[in-house]
């Protein structure tokens, strides 16, 4: 791409430096204006709901599964429309686009969170002209680039430097607006998921977006992230594993965090994978251990557990690899109830007793007392499975899942598509009940983490790990 793009609204950034630049699209504003944009997700609603019915009308004389085949396109082929709508938006419609893909796919049509999913990639930076007024009384105090080194759904990132500080820092900035129009956007996302039927009615889909918009509130309030880093620091102090970035509190607003610029790399990155296996392995335990902490001591768990959130930074000597651990806006407290049910439940599936991870599970609201056998069953089987990794011998395990010297390979296991495929065969049971949103998450988390750890091709013991959680 060799000169700037001519749009109204869109220019051309040049990202990176030498060789590895590249350039991306960079918003010059979010679309702004509640009529506006209300009128923008209210008419891709409309258009979904009508081109849905205009497409069942034309494939209604077709035999039954050629019609069926004409209809699941159809709803396809109307969910990617309105996703690229949602895109052109920007702002909370992304955000909240995105979690709903995330956290959605029990209660919305498969088609519609497959093509929420595509959200993930749409980053485009605004321009710097848009941005800067955000850093205002800053920007006068800090050398800002105003080139982004990279760019989300809710605020993009920027390498600056201060002649009181004697390194480089970076700029997190949210996206002006944002906080403000979160409650209208949620509003509005959800009457076009009704305009074009594609909303259950119900408790549970109205009580899963007031979850999420309180999730949402909470990400962008940078005070309190601000809070939440400073207190993941002080409980990570001393252990050597991991980093937090200092925050400096001067150049700090409500819509900018300062903090220190850290040269890490991410899991996927090859100066990562090519770390020799016991470096690997030290960071998927590092990896593993934080979840525990989180779930189970701290009861603060970083519930966005996103590749972007982590980086690797490579000791050149070789010894002391850390997990970088960055962005807490995603950060939620976990009810005391709700943490000591899941490391009971947990421990119970760990030592086989079925009894105990029952009840578990119905402290936790995934099963109710009255629920039959074969329901049980299948939950029990589920939390057997995702605890695999940290059984005390693998006598139990696939041997395609063990390596030659009798550790855990998370690779090969192919853990999280076996989960995945149980967890389908258990929502066909009878009586079958959409486990509650905390656990969901938590589901969530694992994934993320399970996720992390096979890409690094860890191969472990890590029945300490959890066992150190034993009463």
């Amino acid at each position: 791409m060799g000169s700037y793009a001519k749009a109204s609204k869109i220019g051309w950034c040049r990202i990176g430096a030498g060789s590895s630049f590249r350039f991306v699209r960079c918003m010059k504003e979010i679309k702004k204006g509640g009529l506006r944009r209300r009128f923008a997700v209210g008419v891709a609603g409309a258009r979904g709901g009508v081109g849905l019915l205009s497409s069942k009308a034309t494939g209604f004389l077709l035999p039954k599964e050629q019609k069926r085949l004409h209809n699941e396109m159809a709803l396809e082929r109307e969910a990617m429309r309105f996703v690229v709508e949602l895109g052109k938006l920007k702002g909370a419609y992304v955000k909240i686009g995105q979690m709903l893909a995330l956290y959605g796919e029990h209660v919305l049509p498969k088609a519609v969170t497959k093509a929420l999913h595509t959200l993930e990639a749409q980053t485009e930076p605004l321009s710097w002209g848009a941005i800067k007024k955000q850093l205002e009384p800053n920007n006068e105090r800090l050398t800002i680039k105003e080139t982004p080194l990279a760019a989300a759904s809710l605020a993009q990132v920027h390498l600056a430097s201060s002649i009181q500080i004697d390194k480089p820092l970076c700029l997190k900035i949210q996206y002006p607006g944002v906080a403000d129009s979160i409650e209208d956007d949620f509003r509005n996302v959800l009457q076009m998921l009704t305009l074009a039927r594609w909303a259950p009615s119900g408790r549970q889909f109205q009580d899963l977006v007031s979850e999420l918009k309180a999730h949402l509130v909470s990400e962008v309030d940078y005070v309190r992230e601000l809070q939440t880093a400073e207190e993941v620091s002080r409980l990570l102090a001393g252990d050597d594993r991991y980093l937090v970035p200092g925050y400096y509190r001067e150049y700090c607003s409500t819509s900018v965090l300062a903090m220190d610029y850290i040269n890490g790399f991410e899991v996927t990155h090859p100066k990562v994978q090519a770390l020799s296996q016991t470096r690997r392995n030290k960071l998927a335990d590092a990896m593993l251990n934080l979840f525990f902490k989180e779930a189970f001591e701290w009861r603060l768990m970083q519930t966005d557990p996103n590749f972007g959130n982590y980086r690797v930074l490579i000791d050149p000597q070789g010894e002391d690899d850390k997990l970088v651990l960055l962005d807490f806006g995603a950060v939620q407290s976990l009810p005391t109830g709700f943490s000591r049910a899941l490391k009971e439940t947990i421990l119970a599936a760990h030592y086989g007793d079925e009894a105990k991870t029952v009840s578990g599970l119905i402290e936790l609201n995934c099963l109710r007392s009255s629920d039959s056998d074969k329901v049980k069953q299948s939950f029990i089987e589920f939390c057997e499975l995702i605890i695999e990794p940290f059984a005390r011998d693998f006598s139990d395990v696939p041997n395609y899942a063990v390596t030659e010297g009798g550790a855990y390979d998370w690779h090969a296991s192919r853990l999280l598509k076996r989960a995945g495929k149980l967890g389908s065969k258990r929502m066909l049971a009878k009586g079958f009940v959409v486990p509650p949103s905390e656990f969901m998450l938590m589901v969530r988390k694992l994934t993320g983490v399970f996720t992390f750890v096979s890409t690094l091709k860890a191969q472990t013991k890590s029945c300490h790990l959890l066992e150190r959680y034993t009463d």
